[in-house]
C-alpha cells in the first residue's frame, strides 16, 4: 500500500511564503540560481558535503544546526544518486532547516521511511518546499501545458516522479511519497 503525501492547503501557502522571503532576504531565484547558492546566501558559514553514509543506501540526507557539539551548520547528502536526485536532497534538507523541523536536537538524518507519523509529515513538508523551491508555482504552471514531463524534469533539473509530484500538489491531489 503506498503512502500518501498530504499537505493541506494552509501549509502549502506558508511554504510557499516562507520560500518567497528567503528568495527575498537572499536576492536569489531558482532556477537562475543553483539552490547550493541560495543555501549558502540564507544559511551563513553552511558547509555542504555528499558522503556515503557508511555506505547506507537508505541515508539520502542529513542536516546539522550549528551548536556547542557542531561548530557550524553542515547538510551532507547522499553522494551516490543522481545529479537531479542530489539537487532535490539539498533542498529537501534545506527545507527541514528552514520549516524548523530539527526544534531543540542538533541533527536530523533522513531516511527513505514513510509511515503516516509526525515525522512522515515533516517528511512531506520537507518534500513540498523541496518541489516548491525547486519548480517556483509561476515558473512551472506557464510551462506545464506546453513541456512534456520529462522536458520539464530537464528545465528545473529534478526527476520526472518529482515533475509529477508538482503538478499533483498544484492541482490539489494527494500524491504518493517521493
Amino acid at each position: 500500500m503506498a503512502i500518501l503525501n498530504y499537505i493541506p492547503r494552509t501549509t502549502q501557502w506558508a511554504i510557499n511564503s516562507l520560500i518567497d522571503d528567503i528568495l527575498l532576504m537572499t536576492d536569489k531565484a531558482y532556477p537562475e540560481d543553483s539552490v547550493l547558492d541560495i543555501i549558502k546566501a540564507y544559511i551563513p558559514g553552511v558547509m555542504i558535503v555528499e558522503d556515503d553514509f557508511g555506505g547506507d543506501s537508505s541515508t539520502r540526507g542529513a542536516i546539522f544546526k550549528k551548536s556547542d557539539e557542531f561548530e557550524r551548520p553542515l547538510i551532507a547528502i547522499q553522494k551516490n544518486q543522481t545529479k537531479q536526485a542530489k539537487t532535490f536532497s539539498l533542498a529537501h534538507e534545506f527545507g527541514h532547516y528552514s520549516l524548523g523541523h530539527l526544534g531543540d536536537a542538533n541533527f536530523m538524518i533522513d531516511k527513505e521511511t514513510y509511515d503516516g507519523s509526525e515525522h512522515m509529515q515533516n517528511e512531506a513538508e520537507a518534500q513540498y518546499f523541496a518541489a516548491a523551491l525547486l519548480m517556483p508555482t509561476e515558473k512551472f504552471t506557464k510551462l506545464a501545458p506546453y513541456l512534456t514531463v520529462s522536458q520539464l524534469a530537464r528545465r528545473f533539473g529534478v526527476s520526472e516522479s518529482a515533475v509529477r509530484v508538482r503538478k499533483a500538489w498544484l492541482d490539489g491531489r494527494r500524491t504518493e511519497a517521493l
